[in-house]
């Protein structure tokens, strides 16, 4: 079909309404919810990671650097005739801020910073979420990238100040993480990637959507480095600045408007739905096709192994600046070359290898899956399914039934009114059972596989042999290897998204979303 004017496509509805009498039985109604959009669009949003992750890295390398420098200014204040000492050493000279007291205190505000940063974006995670449902998605996003330009500049206050002042308007402006920060952003742009793709297809995006982060990162972190070491070290806080700004206004140009106006009118009315992200891990009672009510783990065991994942290698990045700072003697080029490489690699994995191995390995298990359904009941396909089916539903919307079983929820109060969007079905099991039409057939499959929670399980296992590997690191040379190396066993984060939009509605798509970022928050900050 041909687009309109918003670049949108006309598509088969994913949304069912209560049929009537007169009522088709394999007819459809186009969804205001999931509405397909054209190529040009998810290129935009997947630009738009590019862009915004551009902007937060050019910082992130000259900031480490300039708390390093304020720091040493500020001991040198109070301990003036401290660097004579240095000159009076025999063997090379030492740099005036290379001593013990002026590296711990740096590590120190630095730890400081990273961790008042992780503990407002946890904030600005859960307001970014509601925000969404409140106001839409291009809204959230706008918050989230203009208000770190307003960071930005209370920074250049700091930086110009120096010394402990300096270091502390930096500290002091990272409250600015609570209205928007990049913890945010990439919730918003995860979320409506996921609105502008098939059903299918959201894995990969969200892979795609990680990669050219990277690349944004990666360009960001050389371009930091460079830009500190030859226009001086506040400049890239400067030209940071102008990024934020030319962000909101493609954002406010280039990307479109997606609302739920179901949603926005609950979001708007409660803010009980600020915390709905912690819900996604509650477990979920179904009751199997012989009446038997089970509880359903698996978004709590999924969330506890991302958890562990996270908490066992998200440090790496940092570590590799200071080790190679402290120990092979680093400057910021050096740091920003160690980063982007890594960024870099990461990158490219993720946009261009995690898409085809995603979808090489869905086809590759749905033809192991022909063969089993040829007797109509093997036990090995039929217990995957029975979860899956079971628990692609939510507690609070139960969606995608299957033909022969519909999953029913003991606790009534937790569903919503029938009028909330679900990917294959209304919430009356009466109702869906005259939509189940070979189209909804076809699509089932590929948005339920479970490669996606098998690739999630092999990759937290080969990112926990290549980390292993830093610890046999000896020299400089070694350090790009390491850098090289790692990013191998990226996507993780986008598998385990793509996984749990699986146990979910189209109107709770944000929560899940928001309930991984969350876990890899709280990871980050243990």
């Amino acid at each position: 079909m041909a687009p309109d004017e918003h670049g949108r496509k006309g598509s088969v509805a994913t949304i069912i309404e209560q049929p009537t009498e007169d009522t088709p039985l394999l007819e459809r109604k186009e969804s205001h919810i999931s509405v397909l959009w054209s190529n040009s669009v998810v290129y935009r949003v997947l630009l738009t990671g590019f862009l915004v992750s551009l902007s937060f890295g050019v910082t992130q390398v000259p900031l480490i650097y300039v708390f390093g420098v304020m720091t040493c200014d500020e001991y040198y204040k109070s301990h003036p005739d401290a660097g004579l000492s240095l000159l009076q050493e025999p063997g090379p000279r030492h740099h005036r801020c290379q001593i013990h007291a002026i590296e711990a205190s740096t590590a120190r505000s630095v730890a400081l910073l990273g961790t008042s940063t992780t503990l407002f974006g946890v904030i600005n995670l859960f307001f970014t979420g509601w925000t969404m449902k409140a106001f839409g998605v291009k809204k959230a996003l706008m918050l989230t990238v203009f208000f770190p330009a307003v960071r930005l500049a209370v920074q250049n206050i700091g930086v110009e100040a120096g010394a402990n002042l300096g270091i502390l308007i930096v500290q002091c402006s990272q409250m600015i993480t609570v209205v928007g920060g990049p913890v945010g952003y990439l919730l918003a742009l995860n979320s409506l990637a996921t609105e502008v793709v098939e059903p299918a297809e959201r894995t990969g995006t969200l892979g795609r959507l990680s990669g050219c982060a990277m690349f944004g990162t990666a360009v960001g972190y050389l371009a930091g480095g460079l830009i500190g070491d030859y226009l001086g070290i506040i400049w890239p806080f400067r030209v940071t600045l102008a990024l934020f700004i030319l962000c909101c206004i493609y954002i406010q140009l280039c990307l479109p408007e997606i609302h739920n106006k179901e949603v926005e009118a609950k979001a708007s009315r409660s803010l009980s739905s600020f915390f709905d992200p912690i819900k996604m891990f509650a477990p979920q009672k179904f009751i199997r096709p012989n009446g038997h009510v089970y509880n359903e783990y698996g978004v709590l065991f999924l969330g506890i192994g991302t958890f562990l994942g996270v908490l066992a290698t998200s440090y790496i990045p940092v570590l590799l600046q200071m080790y190679s700072t402290d120990v092979f003697g680093f400057g910021t080029s050096e740091n920003g070359f160690l980063i982007s490489i890594n960024s870099l690699v990461r990158g490219f994995f993720l946009t261009f290898a995690f898409p085809h191995i995603i979808s090489k390995g869905r086809k590759w298990l749905e033809k192991g899956a022909k063969h089993s359904e040829g007797s109509h009941g093997v036990q090995t396909k039929g217990s995957y399914d029975d979860d899956t089916e079971q628990a692609n539903p939510s507690p609070q919307a139960p969606t995608q039934p299957p033909q022969n079983r519909t999953p029913g929820s003991p606790a009534p109060d937790l569903l919503p009114t029938p009028s909330s969007p679900g990917p294959s079905s209304s919430t009356n099991p009466k109702s869906s059972r005259p939509a189940e039409t070979p189209p909804q057939e076809q699509e089932t499959p590929e948005e339920t596989s479970p490669f996606d929670l098998h690739f999630t399980q092999t990759s937290l296992l080969l990112d926990s042999v290549l980390t292993s590997l830093c610890t046999f690191t000896t020299s400089a040379s070694q350090m790009y290897l390491i850098a090289l190396i790692l990013p191998l066993a990226s996507g993780t984060g986008p598998a385990a998204k793509g996984t749990i939009l699986q146990f979910c509605t189209p109107s709770q798509r944000v929560d899940a979303l928001s309930a991984i970022s969350l876990v890899e928050l709280v990871a980050r900050l243990s």
